[in-house]
């Protein structure tokens, strides 16, 4: 996804008039006062925030010619409305990437295509420790037993469902029990790591892409 830096100054000049000359809308004299060129007309400020201005997609006010103005691809920011969408963190000056019609900064569109964790639902960025099973991540912290909430992380698990139990508490839960011990009757748990079984997790840190 490639970044962006907004496009150069608007076409218009802002000066002090020493000639006679009257607002092409309103018809007040400009001499010695500050105007507008436009489209080869002269204007005063006022009407020119009125009638010629370019409208901020961010706040919808008029970008008035006193003001520092944005823009990219016909579309206009003040330069203090122009901001991550993410973040809010300035963009004027900086380079910007531009997705489904948002701004973004570079840091916060990495963090917005990261793949979200099924426990908190946050993004799992480059550093994190992350589980995987059966296509859904977790942080390895959140990946937790259904029952007692206890953090499983890479340790061994019984999946039911939607749920995921330590071995204690699918023992106590779910497993049947020998009529002369008394001792549960349990199936083999999913280990962490077993990566050559298709059924079982793998644990892994978060990178960036190259």
């Amino acid at each position: 996804m490639a970044s962006h830096r907004h496009s150069g100054p608007s076409s218009y000049r802002v000066g002090t008039m020493a000639e006679k000359f009257d607002c092409h809308y309103c018809r007040d004299p400009l001499q010695g006062k500050k105007y507008v060129e436009k489209d080869g007309h002269n204007c005063c400020l006022k009407c020119f925030d009125k009638f010629c201005a370019n409208t901020c997609v961010e706040c919808r006010k008029p970008i008035g010619a006193d003001s520092k103005e944005v823009h990219y691809k016909n579309r206009y920011w003040h330069d203090t409305c122009f901001r991550c969408a993410k973040c809010l963190h300035p963009l004027a000056n900086e380079t910007f990437v531009s997705k489904e019609s948002k701004i973004f900064c570079n840091k916060c569109v990495t963090r917005e295509d990261s793949p979200k964790c099924k426990g908190c639902f946050k993004a799992i960025v480059a550093g994190d420790q992350n589980v995987e099973y059966k296509g859904t991540v977790w942080h390895k912290d959140c990946f937790t037993c259904s029952s007692c909430k206890q953090v499983i992380g890479t340790g061994s698990f019984f999946p039911k469902g939607e749920d995921f139990y330590c071995v204690t508490c699918h023992e106590t839960k779910f497993a049947k029990h020998c009529v002369k011990c008394k001792k549960g009757l349990v199936k083999a748990p999913v280990w962490w790591p077993m990566k050559d079984n298709p059924g079982t997790t793998t644990a892994s840190t978060a990178k960036n892409a190259p």
